[in-house]
């Protein structure tokens, strides 16, 4: 984890290149810090979206020290949402976080001009979190596939980044189905890439991804099933789920502070077989929805680690995002324009 800056209990993770934010990049580092922590002891994780919750609850639980003295990794996220005044009455509290506090603020987008971010610039250790250029991801590819004993063959590595655009979660996610699936013992090939991970194939992870996009519960759960049933891996499955909510999020987080569908997509850098399915879910579903909807998936894919029933989870969760609180047909996504 690349990182620069002067303090070790405050870490702003941005990109550094506007519009270039990865969230996997982001969650990377968040694990990498979380991990650092709890080597030296137990700590408690709390997450926080700025959009949902009390800013002066907020700002007291970066600044107070906890009764027993027990450590807190907090995580925040969408103080770029915030209007000016929000954002400065969390000022103070940076400048006073307490001791047994660690706080990490993920910024998606942000006016770096505004008082908050020049301050949390000055104070925090800064984690750029950006998109990976062509070649960067070219490297992680070859190098993820020889971490589990394959090689990658040339054309397949570039029928395969057409395929995920610069989502390295997506990527890591078709990899590890590669690394399963392929039929030579050794190399990855096109073919394989074809087979395996191309978008199109019946009952595939994209269908999955596409039918929640759409808010379809029937055809979700029925292809959910079918993919399981066929030999999908839960956990690839939870990859290619995520991979597809993150572009919803973050696009409906753009929408929600002014920007166009279109223009969303764009300063995301959908991946051109996502748009369909990224303009569908900005019309079904609410930011607070898909944060939930994400938060949840979070906690089967740590659940599945541990030897619950990845299968029940998946399928319970996804008939209550799909069906939930359908939207009423008044302001959406849809109504700044496509």
């Amino acid at each position: 984890m690349a990182t620069e800056g002067p303090s070790s209990s405050l870490y702003l993770l941005a990109e550094e290149r506007r519009g270039e934010f990865d969230g996997w990049r982001a969650d990377r580092a968040l694990a990498e810090i979380r991990r650092g922590l709890e080597r030296k002891g137990s700590v408690a994780v709390h997450g926080y979206h700025a959009a949902d919750c009390d800013v002066s609850a907020l700002a007291d639980a970066i600044e107070t020290p906890s009764l027993f003295g027990a450590r807190t990794f907090l995580v925040v996220r969408g103080v770029e949402s915030l209007d000016e005044r929000g954002q400065e009455q969390l000022i103070p509290a940076l400048e006073r976080q307490a001791p047994q506090v660690t706080l990490a603020i993920v910024a998606r987008g942000a006016d770096m001009r505004r008082r908050f971010f020049l301050r949390c610039r000055e104070l925090a250790t800064r984690v750029p979190v950006d998109h990976p250029r062509p070649a960067e991801m070219r490297s992680f590819a070859d190098g993820f596939a020889r971490e589990r004993g394959r090689q990658l063959a040339e054309d397949a590595r570039e029928l395969l980044l057409e395929c995920v655009g610069r989502d390295l979660l997506l990527l890591a996610s078709e990899l590890d189905k590669l690394a399963v699936g392929a039929a030579n013992e050794s190399v990855i090939t096109a073919e394989d890439v074809r087979r395996v991970s191309a978008p199109g194939r019946e009952h595939g992870n994209f269908e999955v991804a596409d039918a929640l996009c759409a808010r379809n519960a029937a055809a979700a759960t029925r292809l959910l099933a079918c993919a399981l049933d066929e030999g999908a891996q839960p956990i690839a499955l939870i990859g290619a789920l995520a991979a597809s909510l993150k572009p919803v999020l973050a696009g409906a987080e753009l929408v929600a502070r002014g920007r166009s569908v279109d223009e969303a997509l764009r300063e995301l850098a959908v991946p051109p077989y996502q748009r369909a399915a990224c303009q569908k879910g900005l019309r079904a579903y609410r930011p607070s929805e898909l944060r939930r909807a994400f938060s949840q998936l979070a906690d089967i894919d740590l659940a599945s680690k541990t030897g619950s029933d990845a299968r029940a989870l998946l399928e319970l969760w996804m008939l209550r995002v799909c069906v939930g609180n359908q939207r009423s047909p008044g302001r959406s996504a849809a109504s700044h324009g496509t």
